[in-house]
């Protein structure tokens, strides 16, 4: 995940284009997919790459362009059953998410680790437990190696185990997969520090640099018709420099219909012309050419500042806000302190199944333990190849044939983002709300 920064809205995406330039010892570099978001108009484009990007593997080539999916091409059949199929593999089968966990799951691989260790030992009590029925006699023989048989009988055990261990096994994983992660909100010693520190010296160096980048960034973007600017280096190009962003504002304020651009680009121009004033009041008369300069150059941003604002605010009444996607009804969090249940589950039951596994284990001969170990295996075989497969490829067909998501992925980290990007607004600008 990649959160990158832009002045304004990312527009309609059409293409796409990846590169690297082929250096370590291991450049070839496999693209599933790419999914851009963004975060201000919640718009998502998908790209559908499957490829490789490697100087050896395929056409040898290391940078290609994609183009945008259409929306038939999401919610195909093929598309969402074989993302399904990866992401289930990784996530939901206990077994092989061990050596390959989500990196942003909330599941974390020692609770992975935790939970196929009490599966084992409560397959191991479950087993044992069967093995203490009676032993039928006319079991039929399905093959045998010397003095090793393998009845019918044993399988049969093996299967009613992994039966019987699924849904101790969906409800574990499901609470600690289910649990909402901790946010731990900073203590109030660290934000009085924040809140005392000093500010950064402003010089007129600085000053000019942060003037220059947000004018240069203004006029980057063909929609706003400015011209680009000369390097700032004296005040009297400052000046010159406003009276451009002048009449772009002058520009804005004509717009008659309003979209997400001039809302975005008013907002831009009021934060970097915010940070300028703040810049302007910490600076004297004498870092000017003369006084009267000084108090044009901070007539004028006042003007610029008010007038933006008034800009911002009308184009942000009239365009329609983003509509915002209805979060899935099926995704239920729990609250953070549930590990503690979970945990708690997973101890009990593995000190259980550990305490019944040797109750059981010293009352059974050697015939009757190498017949125990065998069922058991068949049933962590089931469980492996079997019934957690069939879970995943059920799961993927499923979503696959009924649902067909347009899935993005859901993650707290995006509003914590949007949340520090707001507070360093806040500095940036000098103003609580923008």
């Amino acid at each position: 995940m990649f959160i990158l920064a832009t002045p304004f809205p990312l527009g309609d995406l059409q293409t796409l284009r990846l590169q690297h330039d082929n250096s370590g010892s291991h450049p070839a570099w496999y693209i599933n997919k790419v999914v851009v978001q963004d975060l201000q108009t919640h718009r998502v484009w998908h790209f559908l790459c499957n490829c490789w990007l490697s100087a050896e593997k395929d056409a040898g080539i290391t940078k290609k362009t994609f183009n945008a999916a259409k929306t038939h091409e999401i919610a195909s059949f093929r598309n969402i059953f074989q993302s399904r199929t990866w992401t289930g593999f990784r996530d939901e089968h206990i077994w092989v998410s061990i050596m390959d966990p989500p990196s942003r799951s909330p599941f974390t691989r020692a609770q992975r680790v935790s939970c196929c260790m009490c599966l084992l030992l409560c397959t191991m009590a479950i087993n044992i437990a069967f093995w203490n029925l009676p032993e039928d006699k006319n079991a039929a023989v399905l093959f045998s190696i010397g003095s090793f048989k393998l009845t019918w009988q044993e399988i049969i055990v093996g299967i009613q185990s992994g039966l019987l261990m699924f849904p101790i096994n969906i409800l574990i994983i499901t609470i600690f997969r289910s649990i909402r992660p901790r946010i731990v909100s900073k203590s109030k010693k660290e934000d009085k520090e924040k809140a005392n520190a000093q500010p950064s010296v402003v010089t007129v160096p600085t000053l000019l640099r942060d003037a220059e980048e947000v004018i240069s960034l203004t006029c980057n973007f063909k929609r706003n018709q400015m011209s680009e600017i000369p390097h700032l280096e004296t005040t009297a190009d400052l000046l010159a420099a406003l009276d451009k962003l002048h009449v772009l504002i002058q520009n804005i304020q004509g717009e008659i219909e309003s979209d997400p651009h001039w809302v975005h680009c008013s907002r831009f121009l009021l934060a970097g012309l915010c940070h300028l004033l703040l810049g302007l009041h910490q600076l004297d008369e004498k870092h000017f050419s003369s006084s009267q300069e000084h108090q044009q150059i901070l007539a004028l941003t006042n003007l610029l500042v008010s007038k933006s604002e008034m800009v911002f605010s009308s184009h942000l009444t009239n365009c329609p806000p983003p509509v915002k996607k209805k979060k899935n009804s099926a995704c239920c969090w729990l609250p953070w302190w549930c590990v503690f249940l979970g945990w708690f589950l997973l101890v009990s039951i593995s000190g259980v199944s550990t305490f019944f596994t040797l109750l059981y284990g010293f009352q059974y001969g050697k015939e009757k333990s190498i017949k125990w170990v065998l069922s058991l295996g068949l049933s962590l075989f089931q469980s492996i190849f079997i019934l957690q497969p069939l879970k995943v490829i059920g799961i993927a067909v499923f979503f696959a044939l009924l649902l067909k998501p347009v899935a993005v992925e859901e993650s707290e980290e995006v509003e914590l983002v949007l949340k520090e990007q707001q507070n360093k607004c806040k500095l940036y600008t000098g103003r609580e709300t923008l």
